[in-house]
């Protein structure tokens, strides 16, 4: 078989279900990223009553364990057996090439499912896989990109479309879980069968936002949709346990990251004259590997494509000084005043609304 990417997993799922099983799938990438790969593949050979046995070779009893393996025995007397080995990168050549001469001996009984961050291609399971077996190579390097590219497939696969902020908005919202993600995705192509486009309004209506990942989109969701959008997702904040000093701590986070950015931009004045994301992403990130550019870190870490909204919502906000006084009024009354937080929250939003609108 060849070398297979990410995106066609769905074609070996296909064919392991005929019966067309590979004795060796090697994976190789960032563990957290490409293990949930290898979940959708070992779980058909689960289905298929094929007995599984799992080593952590980055754990030393696992590793230790591991070395021990040698006869196979359950292979032996008919019993098809899947091995899954996490931190495949540690296991040595020698080690390789016995595995090898167990998968040709006994062709058809046992199944190595192999996840490792790197492997030489000399490697005697490299070079059996690339033979014999499966290699799916994933060069990507945050859970962010590969959520994104698992979006598109399976909007592509579904045929629905969803623009890039929808997008963007989507992948916010269900964090980098994998189960997750694909489950909210599910339930939001459920919800829009009978229409090709998925929207914003539809991810709000039907994605629940992971916990995790909720209190960051409190910024967007009102400058995007105003503040009574944000007050109702503030309630569902506050319904999920997050505290309201977190809410306020979040929002003051969020405004000195605009102060900030707003004294980088009078330095770089194209930035904020850009209004073309594509522009923006480029020049801003030959800033970033400029090293003798010191970026104040809370700015720097940001994703081009947060920085771009962030300068849009700037624009919008003539002064600062006037939001951070009604956010200290705002804490003020919640810790001090005991105030109702859904209250203060309320008067919050509106009055930051009200100065947006002297802009």
């Amino acid at each position: 078989m060849p070398i297979f990417t990410p995106l066609q997993i769905s074609k070996l799922v296909e064919l392991a279900k005929r019966g067309r099983v590979a004795p060796l799938y090697i994976f190789l990438g960032p563990e957290d990223i490409v293990k949930e790969k290898a979940k959708e593949i070992y779980q058909v050979l689960r289905e298929k009553d094929s007995l599984l046995e799992v080593y952590d070779l980055k754990e030393k009893e696992d590793r230790n364990n591991f070395y021990k393996i040698g006869v196979f025995q359950e292979g032996l007397f008919g019993i098809r057996k899947t091995y899954l080995i996490l931190g495949g990168e540690n296991i040595l050549p020698e080690k390789g090439e016995e595995i090898v001469k167990i998968l040709t001996k006994f062709n058809g009984l046992f199944s190595w499912i192999i996840i490792a961050e790197k492997m030489e291609e000399s490697h005697p399971l490299y070079r059996y896989a690339l033979e014999k077996g499966v290699i799916i190579p994933s060069f990507y390097k945050k859970a962010e990109d590969f959520l994104e590219v698992e979006l598109i497939n399976t909007l592509k696969n579904s045929k629905k479309i969803m623009d890039k902020s929808s997008a963007n908005l989507f992948i916010s919202l269900v964090g980098e879980d994998f189960k997750y993600f694909k489950n909210e995705l599910e339930k939001l192509i459920l919800y829009t069968e009978d229409r090709e486009i998925i929207t914003e309004e539809d991810i709000w209506q039907v994605v629940v936002p992971l916990e995790g990942s909720a209190i960051y989109l409190l910024g967007d969701l009102f400058f995007n949709y105003g503040p009574e959008r944000v007050y109702r997702f503030t309630l569902h904040l506050l319904d999920m346990g997050i505290s309201p000093p977190q809410i306020i701590g979040f929002w003051y986070r969020f405004f000195k990251r605009m102060q900030i950015l707003r004294e980088v931009l009078k330095k770089y004045p194209e930035l904020e004259e850009e209004k073309f994301y594509a522009n923006f992403s480029k020049r801003w990130l030959e800033i970033l590997e400029n090293p003798v550019e010191d970026l104040p870190r809370v700015i720097a870490e940001l994703k081009p494509y947060a920085l771009f909204n962030l300068k849009k919502h700037l624009k919008r906000i003539s002064n600062l000084d006037n939001i951070f006084e009604e956010l200290l009024q705002a804490d003020l009354a919640i810790k001090r005043e005991f105030k109702n937080p859904q209250k203060v929250f309320f008067e919050f939003y509106f009055k930051v609304f009200q100065e947006i609108a002297k802009k």
